[in-house]
């Protein structure tokens, strides 16, 4: 079927790259915010028609035959509960033409006693234990109604949180339960230090070790909507551990900006160029937890992969550019094509050399 796959936004970790109005301040309190984990796993995105369903890793769909980090499991079981939650909206919606179910594939390691290893199951990502199986945890649905260009995001509605959450109980599906409701000043204060909560959702002994949570996810109970420079953006924000970081902090964890350049010019202490500043910042971007999270959007590779490993360092530099852009695009921009050309020979270096690494 000629299905366009609408990908799921991805989240910044500062807010501040919007460029907030007071009117976009104003709606900030017009509703309560919600806190949920954020789990450390795979993106992975359902859709139907209310007859056929459709899986869907980071950016496109699956193909029928392609085992993305194990889901063939949960396929049946996902495929009626979906459908379920189609049919209940489409009461409701009588225009209703395809929903978009995006959540998280996770587990498949749980090192306790008590709990059996699972034959032939791999963890989906490495640094927290959620369950020995491989599950899946929704957290938004969207609706393109008839009438709507399926093509572009601004005619893909996001239902409030509430709604989505009480639907996918309805239907019995695992979904992201809040750790909090109230304030946005509140929920962006909340302490990002805590055990995962996961485990004890699945009524699985605790871990005797330490067992950190990624972080968490801050969005707004009432959906609504902020013009950005990337268009219409539904504001969503994730705050993670340093554990789970992307980046590595140059000049004591402080960032760099062309501010601070102009000050230390005025000193006596040798300084890096504008280039080398700009070159270390996006290098500071290329790092192990970074090249995880690709690898979870792409799907398991080996060393054996040679052609994939090529495309994930490709992947590897596309991620820290569009990362690196959020701040930096316009500085970058000024700069001559000589220069942004040996940018991206660094970066492309970089990146090879981490992931060969990886892989070795």
């Amino acid at each position: 079927m000629d299905w366009k796959y609408i990908a799921y936004e991805k989240i910044p970790e500062n807010p501040n790259q919007w460029n907030l109005t007071l009117e976009d301040y104003r709606n900030f309190k017009k509703t309560d915010w919600v806190v949920t984990e954020k789990i450390h796993g795979a993106n992975f995105g359902v859709v139907t028609d209310g007859k056929t369903v459709r899986f869907a890793k980071r950016k496109e769909f699956l193909d029928s035959e392609e085992d993305f980090f194990g889901y063939q499991i949960l396929k049946a079981e996902l495929v009626f509960k979906v459908k379920e939650i189609f049919n209940i909206l489409q009461l409701q919606k009588r225009n209703l033409d395809k929903i978009f179910i995006y959540g998280e594939l996770f587990g498949g390691e749980y090192p306790h006693l008590e709990v059996k290893p699972v034959s032939g199951v791999q963890a989906i990502q490495t640094g927290v234990y959620y369950s020995p199986d491989i599950e899946y945890c929704a957290f938004d649905i969207a609706v393109i109604e008839n009438g709507n260009d399926n093509n572009k995001n601004n005619h893909k509605n996001y239902l409030d949180y509430s709604i989505a959450l009480h639907l996918f109980e309805k239907v019995g599906m695992m979904a992201a339960k809040p750790l909090f409701i109230g304030k946005y000043e509140q929920a962006a204060a909340y302490n990002i230090e805590f055990e995962s909560t996961i485990p004890g959702i699945l009524n699985l002994p605790q871990l005797e070790q330490t067992n950190k949570a990624e972080g968490i996810v801050i969005k707004p109970d009432k959906s609504f909507y902020i013009e950005t420079r990337k268009g219409l953006i539904r504001p969503i924000i994730k705050h993670k551990i340093p554990e789970f970081a992307e980046d590595k902090r140059y000049h004591q964890a402080q960032k760099w900006n062309y501010q601070n350049t102009l000050v230390k010019k005025q000193s006596s202490k040798p300084i890096l160029s504008l280039e080398d500043e700009l070159c270390q910042e996006m290098l500071n971007l290329v790092t192990a937890t970074r090249l995880e999270n690709v690898i979870s959007k792409f799907g398991r590779v080996t060393n054996q992969d040679r052609d994939k490993i090529q495309q994930l360092v490709d992947l590897l530099g596309q991620d820290v550019i569009e990362s690196f852009n959020e701040e930096y695009e316009s500085i970058f921009n000024a700069l001559s094509l000589e220069t942004r050309n040996h940018m991206m020979v660094n970066l492309y270096q970089a990146s090879t050399k981490l992931v060969d690494n990886y892989f070795k």
